[in-house]
């Protein structure tokens, strides 16, 4: 996995009639203007990406932030991210579509975040692709276009370049994902922390797609808590269950409502995550780091991070050292 985060500095985020704001958002403070308490750690100093507003609506239109540009915009841009809008039956504009298979011919990265990914399939950008949407629209999204391979039930989905996500939550963890893919994992995480985000759910984890979830459990606050500061310890299922003094099953359910997947499949990431850091901050050795992350062996945290990563340590620490 070759990563050369200079390509990808010009961002382009598209505002389409009728755009949900929260969609704009979000890549508004993960691609554009970084504030200070971000840019402190940030070793070359203000943010790493231009980003701009683009739309086919006119900017003196009311409907739209004034700061919109045309749409040619979208010719120079290395990323493009498509936000949602709050109905997408509604054909997208017809230039946007025109612009948006150009960039994407050019090799430009391509994004959508909730239903913009009608867009990029009115583009035919994901034609014969996996692909995911806000559950609400899944199935309009795979009776209109059947050619693509609708994963529902994912946060996100990446498929050879092009990255989709759900709702808003989850075009978070996607912008996370892709700031993490460009600078690190150290960058993602500080940038979590101004966003107050939680930590970082990987593009496979569930939708809540018909149990909404109760917005702060607080047993299972405790038990994530817990478990972040005892990545280095041989952790089970049994252990976490004896800590939170529930039941294995009450423990495996609670957990899986509010993150998504399993308890242990979760410690597996939040170790992997705790690799990436130590990867790129410090100088220790593949075998410390991994008696740091609680995998036992360097073998373990290779194995893992491999799948996970798509890359080995040593490779990754080469591209993101500081």
């Amino acid at each position: 996995m070759d990563i050369n985060p200079k390509d990808l500095a010009k961002v382009a985020v598209v505002v389409q009639q009728g755009y949900a704001p929260l969609d704009i958002a979000v890549p508004q403070q993960v691609f554009g203007h970084w504030p200070d308490y971000v840019t402190t750690s940030w070793p070359g100093g203000g943010a790493p990406y231009e980003l701009s507003l683009v739309s086919p609506i006119a900017a003196e239109n009311a409907l739209v932030p004034r700061e919109v540009e045309p749409l040619d915009r979208l010719d120079t841009a290395h990323t493009v991210i498509v936000a949602g809008v709050e109905d997408p039956t509604d054909p997208p504009d017809p230039e946007l579509v025109q612009r948006l298979g150009d960039a994407y011919a050019r090799g430009s990265r391509m994004v959508s975040i909730c239903n913009g990914a009608f867009a990029l399939a009115a583009a035919g950008i994901l034609d014969g692709r996996n692909a995911t949407t806000h559950w609400h629209w899944a199935r309009l999204l795979r009776d209109r276009y059947p050619s693509i391979k609708v994963r529902e039930a994912e946060l996100y989905v990446e498929d050879t370049g092009v990255f989709t996500s759900a709702g808003i939550l989850a075009g978070t963890d996607l912008c996370l994902h892709l700031l993490r893919l460009d600078h690190g994992q150290a960058a993602a995480n500080t940038m979590a922390r101004f966003l107050v985000s939680p930590p970082h759910r990987e593009g496979g984890q569930a939708q809540f797609i018909e149990h909404i979830p109760p917005s702060g459990d607080s047993e299972i606050t405790d038990v994530i808590t817990w478990i972040l500061g005892h990545l280095d310890e041989p952790l089970t299922l049994e252990s976490v269950s004896r800590h939170s003094h529930m039941s294995t099953r009450t423990l495996r359910r609670k957990f899986r409502i509010v993150t998504g997947t399993s308890v242990m499949n979760w410690v597996a990431m939040q170790r992997v995550a705790r690799a990436r850091e130590l990867l790129e901050t410090t100088r220790l050795g593949v075998d410390e780091i991994a008696h740091r992350c609680g995998f036992g062996s360097a073998e373990s945290l290779r194995i893992h991070f491999t799948a996970m990563t798509r890359t080995s340590p040593s490779r990754y620490r080469r591209t993101f050292a500081s």
